[in-house]
């Protein structure tokens, strides 16, 4: 087994192949949607198709890895994924480009999902918390870069170009994975539909898994909304185009920050503890906002906005890397199985928050900020229930 610096690293690698396909394109939705007829806000498909694919993958995936291995489970996954890059690559049209970026979803879900699975497989609780904090704080340096990659790279290359490039990390992953992991199942089961519906009976009907996913699908959801809109909200209303990567960068530093952070005081603080106050504060920080918005009745400036939505997603950071590993503390026996269901709800969760939030952009950043409002409400409701039912 490699030691966990290099499982880290190796499991950053393959995570990072969603967050890629995300934000390396965001500079290119304006392009993309004039070549191919795209208009209005129909160019945040391009986002939202990946997770439709994500969330059909993870279903396919978690069942699969319990089955047949982690690794081979995570290789099939790349190979669809490069696949579908191909087909976005040589898109048509916009319907063909949206066929192709669910494709890459289901593929990418083979690294992301299983990845956690094999992590889960060789730790759990707070330890589990500690190294997915880390891997998400190397994680979110891919939002901080790839915008600015993708800006530069239009500069000399077409957006098709930037979907050929994709598969290349997504590859250099697997084939660490390949040389360096070796398979974590310990006992392969047979892919069974009776223990397919006990064992999803056995995620859905547990309360303090349920209560965090939809929690951590609630913080997702609001902040996808944001990364949707972000494109329209940065070039279209406050007019900088030419700031569009340095400042998504800047916020998605703040997420990366607080990862790490979160992988210093989780083992003092506890999960629970840590993911409570972070939501406690986000709800009081929002009040603030909405207070502000109503004494002044102004338009939130640039500033304005950057300061919000820096300190509500290092918030929600403190957040990102403890969801997770609450949720599949008591649920190691069908690591696969149990991280395809929760990731998938979460996902498909995220989906519709996400659309909602990004299909109301209306040239100002209330929509965002009513986002925000209503994730930390309902996420620290559920928390706090499931406090109670312990």
């Amino acid at each position: 087994m490699p030691r966990r610096a290099e499982l880290i690293g190796i499991a950053a690698i393959l995570m990072a192949t969603i967050s890629l396909s995300v934000d390396i394109m965001l500079p290119a939705l304006a392009t993309i949607a004039a070549d191919l007829g795209a208009v209005d806000n129909q160019r945040q498909w391009v986002v939202t198709a990946l997770f439709i694919g994500l969330t059909i993958g993870q279903l396919i995936f978690g069942p699969l890895s319990d089955s047949t291995g982690r690794r081979p489970a995570i290789f099939v996954g790349i190979a669809l994924f490069t696949l579908g890059s191909v087909l976005c690559a040589t898109a048509t049209s916009f319907s063909g480009l949206i066929a192709g970026r669910i494709l890459q979803g289901i593929g990418a879900a083979g690294p992301r999902i299983v990845t956690v699975a094999i992590i889960r497989d060789r730790f759990a609780g707070p330890a589990m918390a500690q190294v997915m904090s880390i891997i998400m704080g190397i994680f979110i340096l891919v939002p901080m870069l790839a915008p600015a990659l993708g800006q530069g790279l239009l500069v000399v290359i077409s957006w098709r170009a930037l979907f050929a490039l994709l598969p290349a990390l997504c590859i250099a992953g697997g084939v660490w994975l390949f040389l360096r992991q070796p398979e974590t199942l310990a006992a392969p089961r047979p892919f069974s539909a009776r223990a397919l519906i006990t064992a999803a009976r056995e995620v859905l009907t547990s309360p303090k898994p349920m209560a965090y996913t939809l929690a951590g699908a609630g913080c997702y959801g609001s902040m996808m909304g944001y990364v949707n809109s972000s494109q329209q909200l940065f070039q279209d209303l406050y007019g900088a185009g030419h700031l569009f990567a340095a400042l998504f960068g800047l916020c998605a530093a703040f997420i990366a920050a607080a990862t790490l952070i979160n992988a210093r005081l989780v083992l003092r603080f506890g999960m629970e503890g840590i993911c409570i106050a972070a939501m406690t504060a986000l709800l009081l920080w929002c009040a603030g906002f909405w207070a502000l918005a109503a004494i002044t009745g102004a338009a939130v400036p640039l500033w304005g906005f950057m300061l919000f939505n820096c300190v509500t997603l290092f918030l929600m950071g403190l957040t990102f890397g403890n969801f997770n590993a609450i949720a599949l503390a008591n649920l190691g026996h069908i690591a696969g199985l149990a991280s395809a269901i929760l990731a998938s709800l979460t996902t498909a969760l995220n989906l519709m928050i996400a659309a909602v939030i990004g299909l109301s952009f209306n040239m100002t950043a209330y929509p965002i900020a009513i986002g925000y409002t209503v994730c930390a409400v309902v996420s620290l409701t559920l928390m706090l229930w499931a406090r109670r039912k312990d």
